[in-house]
């Protein structure tokens, strides 16, 4: 019978140090802001920081009366409903054909990921420079096959789904990425025991890539939406919130109430990125609960 080895002080301590670097990091760039940013709702302060006074919850009060934030909210939640699905789902698609270790897949693993190593705002300007309806490649190609130029970011219907269309193509090279490893992974005796069965890709990849991947498929969809509802750049690159608000974000407004639109109310900007917080990590709670804890049981 082995003896169970005794835990040692200076272990512990070693360990802290080696923790001590991401702590520092995270401290500076995430505790601190957030809880200036709690404080700094509670205040009436502007950019210049003059003439601060004690505000309480006024500000969150007035956010919840502010049209303007109803409507960011709406477009956040739009873009994440639309673009989580269509990122991760398009990722997963290509799975099936890229997960193999050969030149050739390894090479098409590679191109789809360079988007996602570029700036999204470099991303944005080019993308918007080629759907410009005056002088766009794309609406060029579309006249020579018969279809009249469309104004995708200045049409009100067109314009957000042109930004989620545009994000999931930067995005989903890594999360195919991180989907491949995944397949990867899985032993091939199940496969060659699947093709002594007669089954064919479809059901290979439904009754045993699927659940094999779940955990990282549920890891992906978390992360996303994550991020999805931070959406910033891209809207304020191609269509800064246009046309008529209908792609303006929660970030994006804040941004503007904060940096942007005078009178520079960097308190009530603050209360809506509180605001936000509580709704990221309301949602975080919930695909935590039922998507992430039944990717982990499934993996178990």
């Amino acid at each position: 019978m082995s003896k169970k080895k005794k835990f040692r002080p200076h272990q512990q301590r070693q360990a802290y140090l080696f923790i001590l670097p991401s702590m520092i990091i995270l401290s500076v760039f995430v505790f601190i802001p957030l809880g200036a940013s709690l404080v700094i709702s509670l205040l009436n302060m502007n950019i210049f920081m003059k003439d601060i006074s004690f505000a309480g919850i006024h500000n969150f009060v007035k956010l919840f009366s502010d049209h303007r934030v109803a409507n960011a909210t709406f477009n956040s939640f739009y873009f994440t409903l639309f673009e989580v699905p269509l990122q991760v789902g398009l990722a997963l698609l290509l799975t099936m054909y890229v997960a193999k270790n050969n030149k050739y897949t390894k090479l098409l693993r590679s191109t789809y990921y360079l988007p996602f190593v570029c700036s999204m705002t470099a991303m944005g300007i080019v993308w918007s420079m080629m759907l410009d309806p005056n002088m766009g490649l794309v609406p060029y190609w579309l006249s020579k096959i018969g279809i009249d130029s469309i104004s995708f970011l200045k049409d009100p219907n067109l314009a957000m789904p042109t930004v989620i269309a545009v994000t999931a193509w930067k995005g989903f090279g890594y999360t195919l990425t991180l989907l491949t490893a995944a397949v990867l992974n899985i032993s091939s005796s199940l496969y060659e025991a699947a093709d002594m069965d007669g089954a064919g890709q479809w059901k290979k990849f439904i009754h045993i890539t699927i659940p094999g991947i779940f955990p990282t498929i549920s890891f992906c969809i978390v992360t996303t939406t994550i991020s999805s509802l931070q959406v910033f750049d891209q809207t304020y690159v191609m269509t800064q919130g246009g046309p008529l608000n209908r792609t303006e974000t929660v970030v994006q407004y804040i941004y503007d109430r904060g940096f942007q639109t005078a009178p520079y109310d960097l308190g009530y900007a603050s209360a809506i990125s509180v605001y936000l917080f509580v709704i990221i990590a309301i949602v975080t709670f919930v695909l935590k609960r039922f998507v992430l804890n039944k990717g982990e049981e499934a993996n178990d």
